[in-house]
């Protein structure tokens, strides 16, 4: 018979003189699949409130400017899942502080416009793309200005 036992289980534990027993053995077997189902059905219970929790992952890069506008000729940008905010920035050369942002958010703009003053921009969403292109066909306003450099982050719904 086990004269010591494990701190966290109570797991049988053996000195050299004890008498080692059938029962001892089924008992820490009982005890440890009973332990390793409860950590097995407490990580799956964590995986499945995690899946519906709507969690979403940053995306964020770069595109030049063609110099093309309108309704023929949309900016895209397309994603490994479904854009919930879509943030665009243009390069600024100078030292101002001019933040000149354009925030393409799908629940906001019912009417799928994204304004700021008079700068309208239609815009389309996708399962897994934006896009967008200029109500006053002006490429500046679409954010297309040929040659110049333009920032994007996104938050993408992981969820879906």
């Amino acid at each position: 018979m086990a004269s010591q036992e494990t701190p966290n289980y109570r797991l049988s534990r053996w000195a050299g003189t004890d008498r080692i027993l059938m029962e001892e053995f089924n008992s820490d077997n009982e005890k440890i699949d009973a332990a390793l189902k409860g950590n097995a059905d407490g990580v799956a219970a964590l995986q499945t409130a995690l899946a519906s929790c709507g969690n979403c992952k940053i995306v964020y890069g770069t595109y030049t400017g063609t110099g093309k506008y309108g309704r023929e000729n949309p900016n895209k940008l397309t994603f490994d899942g479904k854009p919930a905010l879509v943030i665009v920035q243009e390069e600024k050369q100078t030292a101002d502080m001019d933040i000149n942002l354009r925030m393409l958010r799908p629940c906001t703009w019912a009417q799928g416009a994204a304004t700021n003053d008079n700068w309208v921009n239609a815009v389309t969403w996708g399962a897994a793309q934006v896009q967008w292109y200029s109500r006053n066909d002006y490429a500046p306003t679409q954010f297309n200005e040929t040659g110049k450099k333009y920032y994007y982050l996104a938050l993408i719904d992981a969820a879906v």
